[in-house]
C-alpha cells in the first residue's frame, strides 16, 4: 500500500505533482505563496520524499526524483524569491537534504548507485551543482551568498569519496574527485575565493582555507595517496599544486598579500612545503623522483 499526503497553500498559482509506484511510499507537498512548482516522483518500496516552500514565497520550483529505496526532503525557506531545486536518486540507501533560503538560489544535485549523501544549505544568491556516480560517497555544502553570490560545483565518481564545502561572499569552488576512498575539506570565508581542484585515485586528501579578497588556489592530484593543504590570508594571493604519483605532501601557507606559490611534484613520496608571511612574495617548488623534501620560508 502507498502512503500519500499533499498539502497546498490557497494562492491560485501553486501547482504539485505526484507520481509513486510500488509500496509503502511517502511523499509530502506544503506550499505557501505565488507560483510555486513541486514534483515528486517515486519508484520502488520504502521511499520518502518531502517539499517545503516557504511562507512568503515567489517563483521556487523544486522536484524530487528517486527509484528505490531513497530519502530525499527539500525546504526553500521564508521570504524565498526565485528559488529552484533538484533531486535526483537511483539506487538505495541514497539520501539527500536541501534547505534555500531567500533570494535567487538555485541547486542541481544527484546520486547514482547505492548509500550516497547529500546536504545541501544555499542562503541568498547561491548556485551549486552537484554529481555523485558510485557507492558510499558522502557531500556537505554550506554557502552564503547575500553580499555576492556563491557557486559550488562537485563531481564525485568512484566509492567512500567524501567533500565538504563552506563558503561565503562570492566563493567559487570546483572540485571533482575520481576514485575511492579521497577526501575534501574546502572553507572560504573571505570575498571572491577560487578554487579549482581534481583528485584521481585514492585515499588523495585536499584541505583548504581561504581567508581575505580574491584569492585564488588550482591544481590536482593523480595517484594515491597524496596530500595536500592550503591556507591563504589577506588579499590577492595566488597558489597551485599539481602532484602526479603516491604519497606526496604538499603545503602552502600565504598569510600576506600579493604572493603567489607552485609546487610542481612527480614521482613518489615527495614532500614540499612553502610559507611566505609578507607580501609581493613569489615561490616556485618543482619536485621529480622519490623521497625529495623542500621548504621555503619567506617574510
Amino acid at each position: 500500500a502507498a502512503l500519500l499526503s499533499v498539502a497546498i497553500g490557497a494562492h491560485a498559482d501553486n501547482n504539485a505533482k505526484l507520481v509513486q509506484t510500488g509500496n509503502d511510499n511517502d511523499a509530502t507537498i506544503n506550499q505557501t505563496g505565488l507560483l510555486n512548482e513541486a514534483t515528486i516522483r517515486q519508484n520502488g518500496t520504502a521511499n520518502n520524499g518531502a517539499i517545503y516552500q516557504g511562507v512568503i514565497a515567489e517563483l521556487n520550483v523544486a522536484s524530487i526524483v528517486q527509484i528505490g529505496s531513497n530519502k530525499a526532503s527539500i525546504y526553500q525557506g521564508d521570504e524565498t524569491y526565485f528559488s529552484s531545486a533538484s533531486v535526483y536518486q537511483q539506487g538505495t540507501g541514497n539520501r539527500a537534504e536541501v534547505e534555500q533560503y531567500w533570494y535567487t538560489n538555485d541547486l542541481q544535485i544527484s546520486s547514482i548507485g547505492d548509500n550516497n549523501s547529500i546536504s545541501a544549505t544555499q542562503l541568498g544568491s547561491a548556485r551549486a551543482e552537484a554529481r555523485q556516480i558510485g557507492n558510499g560517497n558522502s557531500l556537505v555544502m554550506t554557502q552564503d551568498g547575500v553580499f555576492s553570490g556563491s557557486w559550488a560545483a562537485v563531481y564525485q565518481v568512484g566509492n567512500d569519496n567524501n567533500a565538504r564545502i563552506d563558503q561565503r561572499n562570492g566563493g567559487d569552488s570546483q572540485l571533482a574527485q575520481n576514485g575511492n576512498s579521497n577526501a575534501a575539506s574546502i572553507a572560504q570565508y573571505g570575498l571572491r575565493g577560487v578554487l579549482a581542484f581534481n583528485q584521481v585515485g585514492d585515499d588523495n586528501l585536499l584541505t583548504v582555507e581561504q581567508t581575505g579578497r580574491d584569492n585564488s588556489f588550482r591544481g590536482s592530484s593523480t595517484g594515491n595517496s597524496n596530500s595536500v593543504e592550503l591556507v591563504q590570508g589577506f588579499d590577492l594571493n595566488q597558489a597551485s599544486v599539481v602532484q602526479s604519483g603516491d604519497d606526496n605532501i604538499a603545503a602552502i601557507n600565504q598569510l600576506a598579500g600579493y604572493s603567489e606559490a607552485r609546487i610542481n611534484q612527480v614521482g613518489m613520496a615527495n614532500q614540499a612545503s612553502v610559507t611566505q608571511n609578507a607580501e609581493l612574495m613569489n615561490a616556485v617548488i618543482s619536485q621529480t623522483g622519490t623521497g625529495n623534501m623542500a621548504t621555503v620560508n619567506q617574510q
